[in-house]
């Protein structure tokens, strides 16, 4: 139940990955690793594409048909299913104002990863070269100095720095997920091919307008290095966005349901949505935390929602 119940946070896989390789020929290169960084960053907030790309998770395989575009100061991207059963989303960030939600790629996140605070959150390893989508790539091995984020292990494109293949690891080692391209065509993109191709395409809209500013809920705690980047009201309450540079995740905070009078966590891969239920004064919330952590984190997060002022 706390699957399909959930599903409605999971609205579309988070692409993140890793991958086993040569022995790292360098721990300490600071400046090509930065250099690394400015290019992904830069091509995750300005590429337009179109591509094929095989997901891997859970001992499942998706074939995926990716078209991606930045239009009037905005992500447009969308993701057609051609393996499984029929399915499509269509997603639009804005660049100015950061309101993720769930369901946006890591394309639609990794613009942080210049922040230099991230050396702080993780060590990189540069594993030598590889050819992804007949492409050639360099293979950047990013492993937390913690355990309240996982490590993934990046493809990215020789030419412009996209991460063409991307492993996420967990503290174990073991592959979470597996997002790689098969097949890319860099270029201008029409906006015919972003179009959902059935009316039955779900919408990820993430150009609405999002703050800073404290709302109705705050965190006793959170991980070290996340930083909230906005903050969302919602009919029915309130979503807050957390990043470390790398990983994304969401909390909402929403009026009490009996239907979800429950706590438990359902998974997507390497994205968890833990659910719980918070009391303050007379009044009962359920609160979600949905994003590319480990779920003793989510829970870690879930359980430390507290009024930001009383109630």
């Amino acid at each position: 139940m706390i699957r399909s119940v959930l599903s409605r946070y999971l609205w579309a896989p988070v692409f993140l990955l890793t991958v086993a390789g040569a022995p790292a020929h360098s721990t300490e290169d600071p400046e090509r690793v930065d250099e690394l960084l400015k290019r992904l960053g830069s091509a995750v907030s300005s590429l337009d594409y179109e591509g094929l790309v095989t997901f891997e998770h859970a001992g499942m395989l998706d074939t995926l048909r990716v078209v991606r575009a930045v239009k009037d100061g905005a992500l447009h991207e969308r993701i057609h299913y051609m393996s499984g059963s029929p399915r499509e989303v269509v997603s639009t960030l804005s660049l100015a104002n950061h309101c993720l939600a769930p369901g946006s790629g890591p394309l639609m996140m990794w613009s942080g990863v210049t922040d230099p605070r991230i050396h702080a959150l993780y060590d990189f390893y540069l594993r030598g070269q590889a050819r992804i989508a007949d492409r050639d790539t360099v293979v950047l091995e990013v492993r937390p100095k913690d355990n309240d984020r996982f490590g993934v292990v990046l493809n990215l494109d020789a030419e412009t720095g996209l991460p063409l293949k991307s492993v996420l690891v967990g503290a174990d080692g073991g592959m979470l997920e597996r997002y790689q391209f098969v097949d890319l065509k860099l270029g201008a993109v029409s906006s015919e091919a972003l179009s959902p191709e059935t009316a039955a395409a779900r919408h990820v809209d993430n150009s609405s307008e999002c703050t800073l500013e404290a709302g109705r809920w705050a965190l006793k705690w959170t991980p070290a290095g996340y930083r909230k980047i906005s903050r969302k009201q919602l009919p029915d309450g309130e979503m807050m966005v957390f990043t470390d540079g790398l990983a994304v995740f969401s909390i909402f905070v929403q009026s009490y349901r009996p239907e979800l009078a429950f706590r438990g966590r359902a998974f997507r891969g390497a994205t968890v949505a833990y659910m719980g239920l918070l009391q303050a004064g007379a009044k009962r919330y359920n609160v979600t935390v949905v994003g590319e952590i480990p779920d003793n984190t989510a829970k870690k997060l879930a359980d430390s929602v507290v009024p930001s002022r009383p109630e």
